[in-house]
């Protein structure tokens, strides 16, 4: 059976014993009347190898230059799509 995780983004990268953590977290429940920012909620927790963390790393370089080259992401502006999402509500919510 596979499992598939959801995360509205990553909350902390760290190493400790060795092994790169990622703290993956997601918004919690949606925005009250005037409010910018959703709550968030660290609910999980993806630990690699420093070595597997480089490999996902190069493979999300690549990934990026793809969705560059195919006009759907722009560098720099991620933090304009990240301020976009937390204002938007998903349809589950409404």
């Amino acid at each position: 059976m596979k499992q598939f995780i959801y995360a509205d983004g990553v909350a902390n990268v760290s190493l400790a014993g060795g092994m790169v953590r990622l703290d993956l977290f997601h918004y919690d429940g949606s925005p009250a009347e005037g409010q910018r920012d959703l709550p968030r909620t660290v609910d999980q927790q993806l630990i690699m190898s420093p070595v597997a963390f480089m490999r996902a790393y190069e493979s999300m370089q690549r990934f990026v230059a793809e969705l560059e080259k195919n006009g759907l992401v722009q560098r720099g502006a991620a933090a304009a799509v990240a301020k976009a999402s937390e204002a938007a509500v998903s349809p589950n919510f409404e």
